[in-house]
């Protein structure tokens, strides 16, 4: 396999699957404008172009760089739910076109895509990812949350269209992935705000009633998942290609936002405060089922949410 390039890639997931791929001995290539990370994460041997995914100089510079890559895994992206309806234009702007310039680049390179997706593509269906596979949106004159989960619906159109034309491309579903690197503060993770607040002496907060439920996934075996989505050329259990599929990346341990608010502050003695006002459009539920993920990839969650806490929290001590 020639070099990989991971866009994003100084980022919270970026940044981990980089780190896989040079333990995995590839030749790995970063691009990414460091909007929401350190160009420091990017590790010695890895070329790292500094731009924007919307930008075609700035994939010609990756082309110049390093020559046509056999691989992209496609991160790059604007995340953190709070900017999703303060940032909307943004958000869809950088989803959308930056897909789009990715597409292009696989063709020209006759290069694997894989595309990051992400359970907010089905949009407010609760059931969405237990074999109920709609997207339902509600009307964006109540908010624009859908600003991202819309995008990353288009982004599969996209992928789809594209393979269609002869392109190879996965579509990658990580689902509330944490660990280290997370993004905190007011635009950040919940594990990762949370985390950041008990850090700092402050309490955790949970907004609305706290029964909001999701599946919060390791990092490393989200990692793993995409690991596996870009190197397997066909699926392990015999079912053929894997050309225009999509896998759902996380846990089945279902889990409210105030058992995760109690679950932290127990580790980290904070205190917990509940906010009246919730998130607009915040899904009741998030369940994913990894069926088709653990079949075709031979893939599954090795780490549970205690262990999983803990270790985020002993990195975040670490770097104070």
């Amino acid at each position: 396999m020639g070099p990989i390039l991971v866009t994003g890639g100084t980022g919270f997931l970026g940044s981990h699957l980089v780190d896989r791929l040079l333990a995995e001995g590839r030749q790995v290539v970063v691009l990414d404008n460091g909007s929401r990370s350190s160009f420091d994460r990017c590790p010695e041997g890895v070329h790292l172009v500094q731009g924007d995914v919307r930008d075609p100089e700035a994939w010609m510079e990756v082309e110049r760089a390093i020559g046509p890559c056999s691989l992209i895994h496609h991160l790059g992206a604007i995340n953190g739910t709070a900017r999703f309806d303060r940032e909307a234009e943004a958000v869809v702007d950088v989803a959308v076109n930056g897909a789009m310039h990715a597409i292009a680049a696989a063709e020209r390179w006759s290069a694997r895509l894989v595309l990051a997706s992400s359970p907010e593509a089905f949009g407010d269906n609760p059931e969405a990812m237990q074999g109920d596979r709609s997207s339902v949106f509600s009307p964006p004159s109540e908010h624009l949350r859908h600003s991202y989960g819309a995008s990353k619906y288009i982004v599969e159109v996209l992928g789809l269209a594209a393979i269609q034309r002869g392109l190879d491309v996965r579509i990658a579903r990580p689902c509330n992935a944490y660990g280290p690197r997370a993004s905190g503060g007011e635009n950040g993770q919940v594990v990762a705000m949370m985390f950041e607040r008990a850090a700092q002496g402050r309490p955790l907060l949970v907004h609305g009633d706290g029964k909001q439920t999701r599946c919060f996934t390791w990092v490393g075996d989200v990692v793993d998942g995409l690991e596996r989505l870009g190197r397997l050329d066909e699926a392990v259990d015999g079912s053929g290609s894997l050309t225009g599929a999509g896998f759902n990346f996380g846990s089945d341990a279902e889990v409210s936002i105030a058992d995760l608010a109690e679950r932290i502050a127990a580790l980290t003695g904070a205190a917990v405060e509940h906010v009246p006002r919730g998130h607009p459009g915040d899904v009741r539920r998030r369940r994913p089922s990894a069926q088709e993920a653990c079949d075709r990839l031979g893939w599954s969650v090795s780490t549970e949410l205690t262990e999983g806490l803990a270790r985020t929290w002993a990195a975040v001590q670490a770097e104070r």
